[in-house]
């Protein structure tokens, strides 16, 4: 067993954990990422070609953030000279007894962010891919699009080994334990014993496994995504196609989806799902689910509802109460940071969070509004 002494130890190398990594090596920190399984792995939260992004939030304190993500998907793009947002516009819908798309539309106007509130029947005049009923209500929000998950990730770990040489990676090496019992924090795999001067515990799925002490208030469910094949795929091209977020009347009635990309197909899910182990992962999608998603696209996009279905991801969700985020201190310790941003909307945020992660573990503070955020 190897004993050593490291500034930066940050616990999980998918997305939040990679963004907290690159935005310390922009600082010159050093930093150790310690990643259980192999880098870009596929049994957590953070793996795919792509993930929505959007201004269009219903609920205010995520919305008036989505400006600050935007600008530090901009700044990773330059500092990595690679384009990573693809802009598709995205369109919010819901039946005309849901107040959603009004919400949506109130903070898009309170930021200023272009949109355009219409019905269903005028949105259907002008994207015929769409059947939705005409009396739906319907925003449109030209600036959403998509971030290229998996390349994201790779592109900011491969940043923090470029920007800092006291950057180490550590693939395949799980954390067996996390000992708080001394002055600073101690991470335990089979081989190392890391003494940390800050600690960042970003292990989605697994971050209460880690700090079983502490009881947080978050569960892992399993997300199933189906990609869709058309005989014709023109209309569900990128720049003609939208990406998608539609909430119906209970929360077990939202869905979304996004344009063909890299050939994989229409990309649609039911947002949320059954708890899951993420130890013992599942990666069979049963016709009761494909079924349940081929009745919401026969409603709303029509020629989807009878494609082929050409591939299958599951993913997870780390979901908290009332599918907040979770970012802050440990209660008991300032050198301890827990990042559990998720609940199946974080990866939009995640570079943003990145920053704050950084903020916080070199100077204990940031200037990014997290309150709503810090429920340890």
């Amino acid at each position: 067993m190897q004993n050593l002494a490291v500034k930066n130890v940050i616990i999980g190398a998918g997305a939040m954990g990679a963004a907290a990594a690159y935005h310390l090596a922009r600082r010159g920190e050093e930093v150790w990422l310690v990643e259980q399984f192999a880098l870009g792995h596929a049994r957590g939260s953070s793996h795919g070609a792509a993930r929505i992004i959007r201004h269009s939030y219903a609920d205010p304190d995520y919305a008036r953030l989505m400006p600050l993500a935007y600008r530090a998907w901009r700044e990773l793009e330059a500092d990595a000279a690679l384009p990573l947002f693809i802009r598709t516009g995205g369109v919010s819908f819901n039946p005309s007894s849901v107040s959603y798309v009004e919400q949506v539309a109130e903070n898009l106007q309170a930021l200023d962010v272009p949109h355009r509130r219409m019905s269903g029947k005028l949105w259907n005049e002008a994207n015929p891919a769409f059947g939705l009923p005409a009396d739906y209500d319907v925003v449109f929000e030209p600036d959403a699009g998509m971030l290229t998950a998996s390349k994201a990730v790779a592109t900011q770990i491969e940043l923090a080994s470029r920007l800092s040489p006291k950057t180490r990676v550590l693939p395949e090496t799980p954390v067996r334990r996390i000992d708080l019992d001394g002055s600073r924090p101690v991470v335990v795999t089979d081989d190392l014993t890391i003494e940390a001067e800050r600690l960042i515990v970003a292990a989605g799925s697994w971050v209460g496994r880690l700090l079983p002490d502490l009881a947080l208030p978050v569960r892992p469910t399993r997300q199933q995504v189906l990609y869709f094949r058309p005989g014709d795929r023109a209309p569900f091209e990128i720049a003609r196609f939208p990406v998608f977020i539609y909430m119906g009347e209970s929360p077990d009635q939202a869905f979304y989806g996004m344009p063909d990309f890299q050939g994989l197909g229409v990309k649609v899910a039911r947002h949320g799902g059954p708890d899951a182990d993420p130890d013992n992962p599942d990666p069979e999608v049963g016709e009761a689910y494909r079924d349940l998603v081929r009745d919401f696209l026969r409603a709303h996009i029509p020629a989807l509802g009878s494609a082929d279905i050409g591939l299958t991801e599951v993913c997870l969700y780390t979901i908290a109460p009332g599918e907040r985020f979770l970012v802050d201190f440990h209660p008991a310790r300032s050198d301890v940071l827990i990042a559990s941003p998720c609940s199946g909307h974080g990866f939009k945020f995640s570079c943003l969070i990145g920053r704050v992660l950084a903020d916080l573990a070199a100077n204990g503070a940031t200037d990014v509004p997290i309150d709503a955020w810090k429920r340890v």
